[in-house]
């Protein structure tokens, strides 16, 4: 979070009186420049909350498919509504959201993350309900995925494929992770896994930082972690290692004073 905050410049108070922002990176970067890029979904729930946490927009898009998702099974009973009631499938679609919220159905939080994951269904089949209803039984969340939503993104490795963003945080680099492995990998295996590490990393236009965890809660027990062997085949001069100790906070003496 505070690389992105360091590069966004801050994007709240909070950030630049902390100090973990100095208002004054690029300039020319929004949140839809950033990508979050991981091997496995079952990454992604701590990744969301983490961005959440810290009040970043994002979208989250998995290979899942989309009517699995709470908020689509609740809309179901009024979409079928809305359709009738003619006018553009986006029309419906925030029809039936309101719908839906105002019976109890949805929370705001979860009716804010199914428009924005329905949103592009709808805006592509403009006025033809049965289009939309078509595409919507066939697609996944990748399908969904808006290159236009100002927010961070959160793929999987295999879902990021042909895409490219300024930014890219390839999250989870460790050795049984990427490559994924639970014992002995043949050569074919391990060489598509290199493969598709290869393909997060030109990912990245811009700027690209690998990360690994030395401790992870794996196979439902915490356990020491090891870097992924890929990342020793990049030559040191390309790599910059952050400092080991994180920056402290500016001394209350030292912050600035309303009055």
């Amino acid at each position: 979070m505070q690389a992105i905050e360091a590069l966004l410049g801050g994007h709240s108070f909070f950030s630049l009186d902390s100090g973990r922002a100095a208002g004054h990176a690029q300039a020319t970067l929004g949140f839809a420049d950033f990508a979050v890029l991981y091997r496995t979904e079952a990454q992604a729930e701590p990744l969301c909350a983490a961005l959440a946490r810290a009040g970043l927009p994002f979208q989250c898009r998995s290979h899942a498919p989309l009517t699995h998702h709470a908020g689509v099974q609740a809309l179901r009973p009024w979409l079928a509504q809305a359709a009738g009631q003619g006018g553009s499938v986006l029309a419906q679609l925030q029809w039936a959201v309101a719908q839906a919220s105002a019976a109890g159905v949805l929370d705001a939080a979860l009716g804010r993350e199914t428009l924005a994951l329905l949103r592009p269904l709808a805006l592509a089949a403009g006025s033809d309900a049965a289009h939309f209803a078509a595409e919507l039984a066939l697609a996944s969340g990748v399908d969904a995925w808006d290159p236009r939503a100002e927010g961070i993104t959160l793929l999987t490795l295999h879902a990021a494929k042909g895409l490219e963003f300024a930014v890219v945080f390839l999250v989870g680099c460790e050795d049984g992770l990427l490559p994924l492995r639970w014992g002995a990998v043949d050569a074919e295996a391990l060489a598509e896994e290199r493969r598709l590490f290869y393909v997060g990393m030109r990912r990245a236009r811009f700027r690209l930082f690998l990360s690994y965890a030395r401790r992870r809660r794996w196979q439902g027990k915490w356990q020491a972690r090891q870097p992924s062997p890929f990342l020793q085949a990049i030559a040191e001069e390309l790599l910059e290692r952050p400092a080991r100790s994180p920056k402290p906070r500016p001394a209350a003496a030292a912050q600035l004073r309303l009055w």
